[in-house]
């Protein structure tokens, strides 16, 4: 009878360690925004644990300047801005820094932009905030993608690809 309840025990808790980790893996709100450096257009250095970035909800994207599709993501990111001043927008323009400047004043971009080049590049740990396949690690690339993370830094949405403003605000309502 011992070893029968002792199994049973056994058993249940080895079930509910199952059941707690299937329900966090891949949960966008279990992963945290990692600390990182950047620069903006004009060479000035940043870092995510400024006070610029502290207390506030944030959203990392990037685009490039020559793609027609990145340059829409801009153009969203844009008008969610507008719609959602209150959000600090971290955006990475992959381009040469001459470039880079002229597609922020094309575009009419009002939200900061940051630079990545041959030199400056986006965080490797952003990779790990993505959902892929099991045993896949993700690459960012010069892909339009979208980071969105609240005040405490938990990553609530991410994806890779083009986003529209819409998504992005309704993501944002979710947790606002």
């Amino acid at each position: 009878m011992k070893r029968l309840l002792s199994f049973a025990c056994v058993f249940c808790l080895a079930l509910c360690g199952l059941l707690a980790l299937s329900g966090d893996a891949g949960a966008a709100s279990n992963r945290k925004l990692p600390t990182f450096e950047l620069r903006d257009l004009n060479e000035v250095e940043l870092r995510l644990s400024d006070d610029r970035f502290r207390g506030k909800t944030v959203l990392i994207t990037a685009f490039s300047t020559w793609n027609e599709t990145s340059r829409e993501q801009a153009r969203q990111v844009q008008a969610f801005h507008k719609a959602h001043p209150e959000v600090e927008i971290i955006a990475f323009v992959m381009n040469a820094l001459p470039e880079a400047r002229d597609f922020v004043a094309h575009e009419g971009l009002t939200f900061p932009c940051y630079k990545v080049d041959n030199v400056t590049r986006i965080p490797t740990a952003f990779n790990r905030l993505f959902e892929t396949k099991k045993g896949k690690t993700l690459t960012l690339n010069r892909y339009p993608f979208a980071i969105l993370a609240d005040k405490d830094r938990n990553v609530k949405f991410a994806f890779c690809g083009p986003t529209d403003k819409e998504t992005l605000s309704a993501e944002f309502a979710k947790f606002k």
